[in-house]
């Protein structure tokens, strides 16, 4: 064995090392303001819907009002992206500590925050740690937690480890609480929130025109398919041929993807065996009348409000071009229906599908089932309901995560 190889040896060298230095403290400029401070850090991931057109979605907007409305003094970093785009008036935005240990120790002794909020799906651990060692309150918002991120793998362990040291869990929806559960988290750490969404307008519509159109389909069971692709055409077919077997004075109204293919697809569903009333040519949707095609997508909020159920087409078959805001039937009270190509609405089917808002198929074949299952009132009344409240509701969910905040540095009962 050579010199120093034993275990005195190795002592005296890690001893001999020299010490680690120390992080320097991080030069941040902080709120002034009077209430306690909350670092709200955005995680990796959480980024903004592409229809926003911006770089910070308005959603987080919307709780930084809240929360200053709750007194709440807020510093802002972001795993990605600058923090300054966010802009909102008492709001200082501070550059991330990223992922070292040493760097977030020393951001937490600079900034001394009362609490740390964490956006999104991401378990930073050393920040984690840090604020554990100093009995500072970590709570996450806004983490969409799928079944995934519950399996038996190393990185479950690590996200398991990282979830204890979380003192409240604010989950936008039911499938983000059923994970965290099977992760280990105390249900008493947890609380269904509902997502924070973006406040949209309603699609106008022409009041005297939909009052017209609900006296002539008057006691027929109406559903609405929007932004029918060629390749869904057949499966809109069969599922309404299915529909008349159970209900014969049953209405379909269609949108088609492409409005020039209005009259080939008239065509189409005559051939099946459908009579079809087209609007653009005046003709109207009489008792024997099957299906109303209608091209004008101006008109949607007419029919969203005239039609209980929904399936939103280019969600079976591409391409998603024409693909519209789901939001768009969920705020008018139109269940919906949905195949599996989201497009550029990947987030808003997260949100609706997690708090049960709307009924997903993976075929086709299934069009006609899940129709059938969502003419029944109380089957669309669930999913309508649960779709108009996380459509509408997110002034009132941020306004919560901001008192839930307030009352986990406070001590008081939320």
């Amino acid at each position: 064995m050579t010199a120093g190889g034993g275990p005195g040896g190795l002592l005296k060298r890690w001893l001999a090392k020299p010490a680690r230095p120390q992080e320097p403290a991080p030069q941040l400029s902080l709120p002034t303001g009077d209430g306690p401070l909350v670092w709200m850090r955005i995680g990796a991931g959480y980024e903004p819907s592409p229809q926003d057109n911006a770089s910070v979605p308005p959603t987080l907007i919307q709780l930084l009002v809240q929360m200053r409305r709750a007194g709440l003094q807020i510093a802002v970093s972001r795993a990605i992206g600058d923090p300054a785009d966010i802009g909102t008036r008492g709001v200082s935005a501070i550059p991330d500590p990223g992922t070292g240990q040493d760097a977030a120790a020393a951001y937490l002794d600079a900034m001394k925050p009362d609490a740390v909020l964490l956006i999104g799906a991401e378990l930073p651990r050393a920040i984690l740690g840090a604020a554990d060692q100093r009995d500072i309150p970590v709570i996450m918002a806004e983490a969409r937690l799928t079944a995934s991120q519950a399996g038996w793998s190393i990185p479950f362990f690590h996200r398991r480890s990282a979830l204890t040291h979380l003192s409240l869990l604010l989950l936008p929806d039911h499938a983000s609480c059923d994970v965290a559960l099977d992760m280990g988290t105390p249900a008493s750490r947890i609380e269904m929130t509902g997502p924070i969404t973006q406040i949209r307008e309603p699609l106008r519509h022409n009041e005297a025109e939909r009052e017209a159109l609900a006296e002539a389909f008057q006691g027929r069971q109406l559903w609405l398919a929007v932004t029918v692709n060629e390749a869904e055409l057949d499966a809109v077919i069969e599922a309404h041929l299915t529909v008349l077997g159970y209900s014969h004075r049953a209405m379909l109204i269609m949108l088609p993807a492409d409005p020039h293919l209005c009259g080939a697809m008239a065509e189409h569903m005559a051939d099946a065996g459908l009579i079809v009333a087209q609007r653009s040519l005046d003709e109207d949707p009489t008792e024997e009348v099957n299906v109303y095609l209608a091209d004008d997508v101006y008109e949607l909020g007419l029919w969203y409000r005239l039609a209980p159920l929904c399936f939103m087409g280019t969600t079976l078959a591409g391409p998603t071009a024409a693909a519209r805001d789901p939001f768009e039937a969920a705020s008018l009270g139109s269940s919906i229906i949905h195949g599996p190509q989201q497009g550029a609405f990947a987030a808003e089917w997260a949100q609706l599908d997690g708090a049960q808002a709307a009924r997903a198929i993976d075929e086709p074949a299934e069009l006609s089932q899940a129709v059938i299952a969502l003419l029944a009132p109380d089957q669309a009344a669930m999913l309508a309901t649960n779709a108009w409240a996380v459509s509408t509701g997110g002034a009132g969910v941020a306004t919560r995560i901001a008192h839930a905040i307030r009352d986990t540095i406070t001590g008081e009962v939320a």
